[in-house]
């Protein structure tokens, strides 16, 4: 990825969205971007009913970006959040999305969707999703940076973000890739007839493509570490990131369909609903997005 220029991230009242916007002011002060902060008003709210407080919340976070001496500019439209997101996404060309998630669940995440997933899974850009249940008192930067690898080419962009990312020699990043564990629900009699031998050859595949992943990439001060893990992805995954204490999660999206996409990358999407820290949804291909009918969007000129 280019060097970060502009920051986009979407801001409301929740407490995800003050994470948000904690980590979109960090990131815009680091790389010296502009932060750009928009709000969407609900189609089923009046857009004037609560104007005063936007106001009062533009004017907070305006201070908070002088004070950190970040350009800042706001925007405010009234639609379907996830869309106006993608919308001015492809008339402002950020660099990086940011947007927080209440991490729900069944029939709750159901009934009210999930802006986030929604615009992460449709973004030409990486989207940077922070969730309700950060840790406490967890810094802004990014010093430990843990990566999903499945093999594909989805997860080239996301290590190659990763590297670019970590550019301290205190830094690390940790690539993990996970094979699907067979003992707990397979048959016995099964593992007479090689089942075993499979999951052991999967294992060796896996190691040595995390190895190659890390030899074709561009050099990195970082400390880089390699981990195969054994058994359910979500769980495996989840549970990696918070041993390890990364401080940011970075996965590939793959475009896809309508349908799968709609329920964004299953994994990733499952991983979010029970981590402590931002996961960055880095897409495999950042010329053309999709919007959520599952029409390509061509870059504004």
């Amino acid at each position: 990825m280019k060097q970060i220029s502009r920051v986009l991230v979407a801001v409301d009242f929740s407490k995800p969205a003050r994470g948000a916007f904690d980590y979109a002011l960090a990131l815009s002060k680091q790389h010296g971007a502009e932060l750009i902060a928009l709000q969407a008003v609900p189609l089923n709210q009046a857009f004037g009913w609560q104007a005063r407080e936007r106001y009062a919340l533009t004017a907070r976070l305006r201070r908070k970006a002088e004070l950190a001496n970040v350009a800042f500019k706001d925007r405010v439209q009234q639609g379907d959040p996830a869309k106006i997101i993608l919308l001015h996404a492809r008339s402002l060309h950020p660099d990086v999305i940011v947007i927080g998630t209440h991490q729900r669940s069944g029939i709750d995440r159901f009934g009210t969707g999930s802006v986030a997933e929604r615009v992460a899974a449709a973004s030409s850009v990486p989207v940077l999703v922070v969730p309700s249940r950060r840790r406490t008192g967890a810094a802004t930067s990014f010093r430990h940076l843990a990566v999903a690898v499945d093999g594909s080419a989805g997860s080239d962009p996301a290590i190659e973000l990763a590297f670019a990312l970590a550019r301290g020699a205190g830094d690390r990043i940790t690539l993990l890739h996970v094979v699907p564990g067979f003992t707990s629900g397979a048959p016995p009699h099964l593992f007479r007839y090689g089942l075993a031998e499979y999951q052991t050859q999967l294992l060796r595949d896996a190691r040595q493509r995390l190895q190659l992943a890390v030899e074709v990439k561009r050099p990195t001060p970082a400390t880089i570490e390699k981990r195969v893990l054994l058994g359910d992805t979500t769980t495996e995954i989840a549970w990696a990131v918070e041993s390890i204490g990364a401080d940011l999660l970075v996965v590939g999206v793959p475009k896809r369909g309508v349908v799968s996409r709609a329920l964004f990358d299953t994994t990733a999407a499952r991983v979010l609903r029970n981590i402590g820290v931002p996961m960055l949804a880095v897409p495999d291909d950042q010329t053309a997005g999709v919007d959520e009918e599952g029409v390509a969007l061509q870059p504004a000129a």
